[in-house]
């Protein structure tokens, strides 16, 4: 039985999400601060935790700071009514939570939330997926030299001495550059502290990430091919959802999902580059077959690189919504999906973006897609002659 504590300096609160979950399957704590709530963790094994933002003493976001600290593996929530847009977004951002849920809450979408959570990390910690990870040879990392301006940019250091950081690499600088020159920033300038200005620090963050994974796998021939070739469709993929969301969700994505489309693929990126020809074999098969490479990748490795991937995402302590793109994109209404938007506008990405590189999948593409986004597909098949890659 899986165990939920909730965190609340009301109590009338605390004892209404202790009824919501009365009848259920969980075991049910509450703490009416952030101390008992430590003491309660100290004696119980707790699998997720529920809290408030705004209390006394210790606030919610140091209570989740400190679980994360001395109990990574517990699921963390934000439930709240504080309206400070920068708190919780810092908490999302640095996977300090998974979720934010708005108070007030309903009870059957809070209850449906925590059911996805759970199996979603069932998939995570799968014996399967763990076993494939245990025994995979190379593992993408994050470079020392990169390592040095996240630690800058987690520091909310004064933007100059990030910037001269970034200056020192070639590579995460012209990348940084290329992004605010491009049509949907325009920033057009040589400044490197300039061009962080435009594009956001986390979108900096996402990028030199993004940027660290990519210069540090190296293969030869077919292999590097094949790897570039993902890297340009992820690059398309990430630009066409920025613009979903521009032109046709009429708002700017949410910058703590800003690497989604950059990173969805990640777990491609590993199986090719730990099994190689095996791997491109397996590609070769489904081409062939025009079948979906997942119903390969479970008959040879009992994982598929969505999965794969989501695991690394996870590791690296992406924020939740892009962890869960990347394992449900085929699968957009998956019952598990609690970020259906993103999801789905991904779905959408990611597909076109096969077609314009011109690269012939066999995945499924779900239309419904279009009706639940509000967009009309002719429309936006016509948009695509707008938009500059």
């Amino acid at each position: 039985m899986k165990k939920i504590l909730f965190v609340d300096d009301e109590i009338q609160i605390l004892k209404s999400l202790c009824r919501v979950f009365m009848d259920t399957e969980y075991e049910v704590y509450a703490a009416a601060s952030g101390e008992a709530a430590l003491e309660i963790l100290k004696v119980d094994e707790i699998d997720l935790v529920i809290s408030d933002m705004r209390m006394p003493y210790m606030d919610g976001y140091e209570l989740l700071l400190q679980i994360k600290k001395l109990y990574p593996k517990t699921i963390r929530i934000i439930l709240s009514g504080y309206s400070d847009e920068k708190v919780v977004f810092n908490a999302l951002q640095k996977n300090i939570a998974k979720l934010y849920v708005m108070k007030p809450w309903q009870n059957e979408k809070l209850l449906l939330i925590i059911d996805q959570i759970f199996k979603t990390e069932e998939i995570l910690t799968s014996a399967n997926l763990l076993t494939l990870i245990n025994g995979t040879e190379h593992l993408p990392t994050i470079e020392a030299s990169y390592q040095k301006i996240l630690q800058l940019i987690d520091k909310e250091s004064d933007l100059s001495n990030i910037a001269k950081e970034i200056e020192r690499d070639q590579s995460i600088a012209s990348k940084i550059l290329h992004v605010a020159n491009s049509a949907y920033y325009n920033a057009k300038t040589g400044s490197i502290k300039q061009a962080i200005t435009y594009i956001g620090i986390h979108n900096t963050r996402n990028l030199v990430v993004s940027t660290s994974i990519i210069e540090g796998i190296k293969s030869k021939g077919i292999i590097q091919e094949k790897i570039e070739m993902i890297w340009n469709h992820a690059f398309i993929t990430n630009r066409l959802l920025n613009f979903i969301y521009q032109k046709h969700l009429n708002k700017k994505i949410p910058e703590s999902y800003s690497a989604t489309g950059l990173l969805h693929n990640i777990g491609l990126v590993l199986f090719l580059s730990n099994y190689e020809q095996e791997y491109v074999k397996l590609l070769l098969l489904a081409k062939t077959q025009k079948e979906s490479i997942e119903k390969f990748e479970l008959q040879k490795f009992k994982v598929t690189h969505n999965e794969a991937g989501s695991y690394l995402l996870n590791w690296w302590e992406f924020p939740y919504a892009i962890v869960e793109a990347t394992m449900y994109h085929h699968k957009p209404f998956d019952e598990k999906v609690t970020n259906r938007e993103l999801v789905s506008a991904l779905h959408i990405a990611q597909k076109y973006a096969w077609d314009l590189i011109k690269e012939e999948t066999y995945d499924d593409f779900d239309l419904r897609v279009f009706d639940f986004l509000n967009i009309s597909k002719d429309d936006f098949e016509k948009s695509l002659d707008t938009i500059s890659l």
